[in-house]
């Protein structure tokens, strides 16, 4: 069940338009890295939690290394994460400097497939903001 809010907003891009309502998912609570792997043990897996736990951190530390070794991870339903970068603009290819024109490197993720669905798959209940 997807929990929501509802507030009124602006439209950024035109001022004078009149505020509209949308909605703002809330969550009921943080699923830790220890609960998540506690839930997928009560799945039928014949691993139990500390050992899905384990290859959950493995499995982290291993798409940091790679994805800082410059490669796309494919990890089929789950989907794509890659390296992106953001930077600031050189006059030239040539005063081009990472060291000075990188601000920051984001991970991105590309949904794969079981994910493109959870819409048709939701059901929303409204909340209280958490304000």
């Amino acid at each position: 069940m997807i929990n929501y809010s509802t507030c009124m907003r602006g439209n950024p891009t035109d001022k004078d338009a009149a505020k509209k309502a949308y909605a703002n998912a809330q969550y009921s609570e943080i699923m830790t890295l220890d609960k998540f792997a506690e839930h997928i043990s009560t799945h039928g897996s014949k691993y139990n939690r500390a050992d899905i736990q384990a290859v959950l951190i493995q499995a982290v530390d291993c798409m940091r290394e790679q994805l800082l070794a410059g490669q796309r991870i494919q990890m089929g339903d789950l989907g794509t994460f890659s390296i992106h970068i953001n930077s600031m603009g050189a006059e030239s290819l040539e005063t081009y400097n990472p060291a000075i024109h990188v601000e920051d490197l984001n991970v991105r993720w590309k949904a794969g497939t079981r994910f493109l669905s959870l819409l048709k798959d939701s059901v929303f209940n409204l909340v209280p903001t958490r304000k």
